[in-house]
């Protein structure tokens, strides 16, 4: 497999993990879209965008994203943990 699938292929998982992670963030702090686009630093537009997923957050969104997670060291290492078993998974098949 070319690395430039692989990089897509966890591109993708990161942008559904990093959706499911906005909308769950969201919905537990009960507030609107126009309230998670203004702690974001975002237009109102695109935070939508990224809960239908068909927006993949920037570095200073995910950035704030992770943060307003109650334990921003496990979400990362469980995002890890995912990219890596993609990896494995998609070098297995090489083989």
């Amino acid at each position: 497999m070319s690395e430039n699938i692989l990089r897509d292929k966890m591109e993708q998982l990161l942008k559904s993990y990093l959706r499911s992670l906005a909308l769950q963030t969201r919905s537990n702090m009960e507030v609107t879209q126009r309230i998670m686009s203004e702690r974001y630093v975002m237009a109102e537009n695109s935070y939508s965008a990224l809960e239908s997923g068909d927006y993949m957050c920037g570095t200073l969104t995910t950035v704030f994203l992770l943060a307003d997670q109650p334990d921003p060291t496990a979400t990362l290492k469980d995002i890890k943990e995912k990219l890596e078993k993609l990896r494995e998974e998609e070098l297995i098949t090489l083989w």
